[in-house]
């Protein structure tokens, strides 16, 4: 349904100016909801009103909350790219993108604003005047080269208000070579900045320069004949270069200093992905799910979630930006706010071959991997379309899934599990035996788990599953078909095939192909993995407890209680073989003369 407008909202439309601005559409209480930027605010504004927007069907939906729109003009499109960056940062409306990751990674802190600045590892950003570095996906490597770090610049990390009025006796880090004694007055505040300055280089990923700079020292101490400090010096170059092996990745470009921003996208969710990329090393990675809504509303806007980045992680661009090709983003205007922000030129490129192209393909294929592992799920609207996709008759809440484990036909079970608005009940898991089947012969055993189940059901009058979920392609969905025809209102029946991950439905023709990302295939996958570990469990324990007793039940003289006792005993048939006829002895209801005739057995 496509909303509608009061009429004093479409008139205001021709009032608006045709120049460059930012517009904010509000919501009644006055808020906004959506913060956009435009070249001419009038036609820009008033095609979300002409337009079907088919392409986009998230757009009606946001208008259905509008009530008014107010504008601001500006005199230059990279003018409004600055300001309705400003203004998503205050406002957050709903309908834009909000970079937010689901976990709290660590920074490095140095605080600058302190006479004496400290290195510390914090897990928030602050607007404190600090300098911030990060977040490091490695917490591990992180403090590796903290350590580094504190080795090379002596950088206090104490809470101590420095300089003191009276200098005091240096802590344990000065004495093992992780502070320069700042408390104790063995460094100048000079000095120390210095060392500081030095120390923001190497976090940054320019240890060229910072190695340059040292050298500089090095040679201007040998020259004064201080060599005791050109050999500190010296061993601290030596301690960068090692610091930045931990970093390293074969690129085949020692020098390249960029940041890669990859997508993905998925039914719902799109992926970004960002690696940043310091002297040929990659120092760090983030990524953040957005939703598939608030990107496409974006659309002609995608520049401003990537000025948006640089805004609140205070991550400074480095000379080049790389990004996809597939995107609207407006690399020239980029350019111009990175200019004017930071003073620097950012080149903004589309790689389309060599190196640059596969760190391209590199954020990417993270930006797939990382959606894939957190993708956000709704359950009910997963099965919603799960019902939508297969055309089932009816929703299905409450999912049976079976499976069969055997060895060549041989300790053959099946396993059920039961799931309930895409969560799983583990009060109605189910373990069969198969009976009535010999040999290998799947169909079939899949045919009596299915009927033993609805055959219990139907006795105690309980309810059956919506939908029974069956693991393998076309013969093992009619394989479980079978049994269905002999009950009232029986439980519908999917299939998913292994390997290509296809999902089967008499309700549709031809099977249905989804995305691995797709929030359909990955519930119905983790049902199919959960069924297959409950029955491949059961055959583990069964086809293990009947291996250790059917071989001792074979030996003359043991029978199931001297067997169970052998096994408590020793652990094992192997275990067993290695005792010595004393050992066995101990065990309860053998003799030294009974153990002699095991060991002789058990060597036949």
């Amino acid at each position: 349904m496509e909303p509608s407008f009061d009429q004093s909202l479409l008139d205001s439309l021709e009032r608006f100016p045709q120049s460059p601005g930012v517009y904010l559409m509000k919501d009644a209480r006055d808020f906004p909801i959506y913060i956009g930027k435009a070249i001419n605010l009038k036609n820009r504004v008033r095609s979300y009103f002409s337009d079907t927007h088919e392409d986009r069907p998230h757009i009606p939906v946001m208008l259905q909350r509008l009530h008014h729109i107010e504008w601001i003009a500006t005199n230059n499109e990279s003018e409004a790219l600055i300001l309705e960056a400003n203004l998503i940062r205050k406002h957050k409306p709903r309908f834009n993108i909000d970079l937010k990751d689901d976990k709290h990674y660590p920074y490095l802190k140095i605080t600058v604003n302190e006479n004496f600045p400290r290195l510390l590892i914090v897990r928030k950003i602050e607007n404190d005047g600090a300098r911030y570095f990060g977040p490091y996906i490695d917490a591990r490597a992180m403090r590796n080269i903290v350590g580094y770090a504190r080795r090379i610049f002596k950088i206090r990390d104490c809470k101590k208000d420095l300089p003191l009025k009276t200098p005091q006796r240096p802590c344990v880090n000065f004495s093992i070579g992780r502070c320069s004694g700042a408390c104790a007055g063995k460094i100048s505040m000079e000095q120390y900045r210095e060392n500081v300055n030095l120390l923001i280089q190497f976090l940054r990923g320019y240890r060229k320069e910072c190695v340059r700079e040292m050298q500089q020292r090095m040679e201007q101490a040998s020259r004064e004949l201080r060599f005791e400090d050109a050999a500190a010096i010296r061993d601290q170059i030596q301690l960068i270069v090692d610091a930045s092996k931990l970093q390293k990745v074969d690129l085949n470009v020692p020098d390249i200093n960029s940041d890669v921003f990859g997508i993905h996208k998925g039914d719902r969710s799109i992926c970004l992905a960002i690696l940043h990329f310091r002297e040929g090393l990659l120092l760090s990675m983030r990524q953040f799910i957005i939703s598939r809504q608030a990107w496409e509303i974006e659309r002609l806007n995608h520049e401003t979630v990537l000025m948006q980045y640089y805004m609140d992680s205070q991550q400074e661009p480095p000379q080049e930006i790389f990004i996809p090709d597939n995107e609207d983003i407006n690399g020239g205007l980029l350019q111009q706010w990175f200019l004017a922000q930071y003073g620097k030129v950012t080149r903004v490129g589309v790689p389309v071959k060599g190196i640059k192209r596969q760190l391209v393909e590199m954020a990417e294929k993270n930006a797939r991997l990382y959606l894939m592992q957190k993708l956000p799920s709704n359950s009910l609207e997963d099965l919603q379309d799960l019902q939508t996709l297969l055309k089932l008759p009816k929703f299905p809440r409450v999912i049976e899934a079976f499976d069969i484990s055997n060895i060549g036909g041989a300790f053959s079970v099946a396993g059920m599990v039961q799931f309930k608005d895409g969560a799983p009940d583990k009060s109605n898991y189910r373990r069969f035996k198969i009976k009535t089947v010999e040999g290998q012969n799947d169909f079939a055993m899949m045919m009596e788990a299915v009927d033993r189940r609805l055959t219990r059901l139907d006795t105690e009058g309980k309810p059956f599953a919506d939908c029974l979920l069956i693991d393998g392609g076309l013969g093992q969905l009619h394989a479980a078909m079978g049994p269905l025809k002999r009950f009232a209102d029986p439980p519908m029946v999917i299939a998913l095939a292994k390997k290509e991950e296809l999902l089967l439905s008499p309700y549709c023709e031809g099977p249905v192909r989804l995305d691995a990302t797709h929030p359909v295939r990955k519930l119905v996958e983790r049902i199919r993995d959960e069924v297959h570990r409950w029955s491949i469990g059961y055959h583990r324990n069964l086809r293990g407890r009947q291996f250790k007793t059917t071989l001792l039940n074979s030996i003359p003289g043991i029978g199931p209680k001297k067997a169970i006792e052998l096994l408590r005993a020793f652990g094992s048939i192997s275990g067993l073989k290695q005792a010595t006829v004393d050992d066995i002895a101990k065990v309860k209801g053998f003799s030294t003369v009974a153990a002699q005739k095991l060991k002789d057995q058990l060597k036949k």
